[in-house]
């Protein structure tokens, strides 16, 4: 499958700024049974990571419903924050990270999401729901999940690979790329060294940091965007990434594997929610609800390479893909991976020892 690319955009990665907003011409709020006044009611304003939704998932919202997409991007959780903590924008849908959950709820930057709105919200996986960030759902609805993996070139790495141990193999020096990242690199790091990912540890915190250190002189770059077309180019062989940026590497790349630590690795998910500035509440609701429909969230985790927590979504995908255990691990790696926890002010000691290998 070709990579998806934003309408109009080149392909770029699902953590790049891509800077592009929209405006489409518009009409009535046909879609949502009823009409709401003022222009408001034309125009649905939404957030998103780049290349995060199929090209033609935003043009069928907008036939169906008259309402005009103005669609913006965002490269980083303190990005998205800072835009609805300044109210710039009066976005009506975003798509925070479970890390950047607790920030926007501790500042009460979302509003609470109504679920009789919501018809297709009974196709969510249960085991995806009331996530220890968001109990009951109040503020947040699953948009996809994944986990952090290597990616590498095939012809240039011996294999097999495991897990995250190629990323301090001497032999492939100045052809490794590790997110620019703390918090992943360190969880990844600490998963790597049998040790929690969430840990706060001195002593653990201290074995990462020497690693990290001893890393450094190996890698090409620090980079949370460019490892995907690093990958494909071969001008990296091993890079820390996120699964589905890694997996649309390897659709374009047939030399380009996707490896998920057996030993376990960060786990991650990505909501939809409403920030409390928003415009077209109204709107929101029948965008995210469209988003929960089956064929339309299995057209977007085809296209996007993520996996969803929609199970009427995922029966509906190809078989290779459903069956992809770089997608959808194996419940056994599953159970040796964690999600980033809020870990208060202690997460200093994390920030402290990035900045140490960073420096």
């Amino acid at each position: 499958m070709p990579r998806p690319t934003r309408r109009g955009c080149p392909p770029i990665s699902r953590r790049r700024w891509l800077g592009q907003a929209g405006a489409l011409a518009a009409a009535g709020l046909a879609g949502c049974g009823r009409s709401v006044g003022g222009d408001s009611s034309r125009q649905l304003k939404v957030f998103n990571w780049s290349d995060y939704i199929a090209d033609s998932v935003l043009p069928e919202f907008e036939t169906r419903t008259g309402i005009a997409v103005l669609y913006d991007n965002y490269s980083s959780d303190a990005e998205l924050e800072a835009r609805l903590a300044t109210g710039g924008g009066a976005y009506d849908v975003v798509f925070p990270s479970d890390r950047a959950m607790h920030a926007l709820l501790n500042k009460g930057l979302l509003q609470p999401i109504d679920q009789r709105r919501l018809p297709n919200f009974g196709n969510l996986d249960p085991q995806f729901l009331s996530p220890a960030f968001d109990p009951g759902n109040r503020f947040s609805v699953p948009y996809f999940w994944g986990t952090v993996g290597v990616g590498i070139r095939t012809d240039h790495v011996a294999l097999p690979v495991e897990g995250f141990e190629v990323l301090f193999d001497k032999r492939y020096r100045g052809r490794i790329t590790l997110l620019n990242d703390g918090e992943n690199a360190i969880a990844c790091v600490l998963a790597h060294l049998g040790l929690p990912l969430n840990s706060v540890e001195p002593a653990h915190l201290a074995r990462v940091q020497e690693l990290l250190v001893q890393q450094r002189p190996l890698l090409q770059a620090y980079t949370s965007d460019a490892y995907k077309e690093r990958l494909i180019s071969g001008e990296a062989w091993v890079a820390l990434g996120w699964s589905g940026d890694l997996k649309q590497a390897a659709a374009e790349e047939p030399r380009v594997q996707v490896v998920v630590p057996r030993r376990g690795t960060l786990l991650w998910y990505d909501c939809m929610a409403i920030p409390r500035a928003a415009t077209n509440v109204a709107a929101a609701h029948a965008f995210i609800d469209f988003l929960l429909e089956p064929e339309i969230a299995a057209r977007n985790a085809e296209a996007v390479q993520y996996a969803t927590p929609n199970v009427r979504a995922r029966e509906l995908l190809p078989a290779a893909l459903r069956n992809d255990a770089s997608i959808y691990p194996p419940a056994e790696t599953l159970a040796r991976c964690d999600t980033l926890q809020n870990r208060g002010p202690a997460i200093e000691r994390v920030e402290a020892v990035w900045r140490h290998v960073r420096g």
